[in-house]
């Protein structure tokens, strides 16, 4: 019935299965109800992501070829790392065509979970050859610790 209103339902890959972990499953809750409300306006463009975890920090790479860090808005809200910005097109001569389009241009909108509380004041951002790295240090109570197993 879903797959009517959400495109992405419809290819088999995009299914949910019980091994997916819990960043799939909010990564496809996120395609689905960007596909249901906004459909085919605005949002065109989805940077792909990589989040990584490590005992002091979670690190966050976007891919943004071809934009300039002032059209990037990077925020913490409720535990979500918020990416948006716009991609915009170039302006175009009247004497070219375009032969083939496989650029992405538009709005786009991440909110990605973060696994662990962070510590805000200590967040670094850095855009280098359009890929935004986000180092995001946990704070001390969400660090994992060792516990001594005594006999």
């Amino acid at each position: 019935m879903l797959e009517k209103f959400v495109p992405s339902l419809r290819q088999a890959e995009n299914h949910l299965t019980p091994t997916k972990s819990i960043f799939d499953l909010f990564e496809q809750m996120d395609r689905m109800l960007r596909e249901a409300w906004h459909g085919d306006m605005e949002i065109s463009f989805a940077p792909a992501i990589e989040v990584r975890e490590n005992d002091e920090e979670i690190i966050v790479k976007a891919e943004l070829p071809g934009l300039d860090k002032k059209d990037i808005d990077v925020r913490l809200e409720n535990n979500y790392l918020i990416l948006q910005g716009e991609k915009k097109k170039e302006e175009k001569s009247e004497k070219d065509n375009i032969v083939r389009m496989e650029v992405s241009y538009g709005t786009f909108y991440r909110a990605i979970p973060l696994p662990a509380e962070v510590d805000e004041s200590k967040i670094e951002a850095k855009y280098k050859k359009g890929v935004l790295t986000i180092k995001l240090p946990k704070t001390e109570k969400s660090k994992s610790k060792k516990i001594a197993i005594e006999s």
